[in-house]
């Protein structure tokens, strides 16, 4: 459910996002939670979308940062869908600036990390905070490379928004297009539709052990 794509796969002509259309098909693995059985093992085809822009801004002093819950939940942005047959396919990129970005989900687990102990993203740290860390030139305003997909009732995704030293404030900016994908279940696909889906995968399958 999240991927960070490199050039030139992430773009079909410069600052444009290949993004899912009507008529793709999509299929989650069998590794989603029970919790999300309304699409754990399940293939769709997708029978409308609606591209929605959106930014986000924020002013971060100095070697400080924000988290932003881009979940439905209280203190989120509320860009999660809330309707079951809903998937949103949201790419995120970021204006320049000397600052970082990192993903949680849910809150303190980190997408982005190593396998020894404590080999982890932190702020504090003068060398693991550029570890795991997204760069703005990794994911461009306007060649939006970072791709996540949520769905009804999942974990809140967090994007930790960290301000590296050398500036007193940084004003950061991320643009979202949250592309709105109304899901129809094909419950038995063919052998080419099935080669066709994009799979999407449970964000526990990101990381291991």
């Amino acid at each position: 459910m999240l991927e960070l794509r490199p050039m030139p796969e992430a773009t079909v002509t410069p600052g444009v996002p290949k993004l899912l259309q009507e008529g793709h098909f999509v299929r989650f693995t069998d590794k989603w939670p029970d919790s999300l059985s309304h699409v754990k093992g399940k293939f769709f085809q997708i029978e409308k979308v609606n591209q929605v822009p959106y930014d986000l801004s924020y002013i971060i002093p100095e070697e400080d940062f924000k988290d932003v819950d881009i979940s439905n939940s209280d203190e989120g942005e509320k860009i999660y869908p809330e309707s079951a047959k809903t998937l949103y396919e949201t790419v995120i990129g970021f204006k320049p600036g000397n600052y970082m970005t990192y993903l949680y989900i849910p809150a303190g687990e980190y997408v982005n990390r190593l396998e020894y102990s404590n080999m982890v993203p932190d702020v504090s740290s003068a060398t693991r905070r550029y570890l795991g860390a997204l760069k703005p030139s990794d994911s461009p305003y306007d060649d939006k490379r970072l791709f996540t997909y949520s769905v009804y009732r999942l974990e809140p995704l967090i994007l930790r928004l960290f301000v590296d030293s050398g500036i007193d404030w940084e004003k950061v900016v991320l643009g979202l297009t949250v592309n709105k994908c109304y899901l129809m279940q094909i419950a038995a696909p063919t052998a080419e539709q099935w080669k066709l889906a994009k799979v999407i995968r449970y964000y526990a399958e990101l990381r291991w052990p």
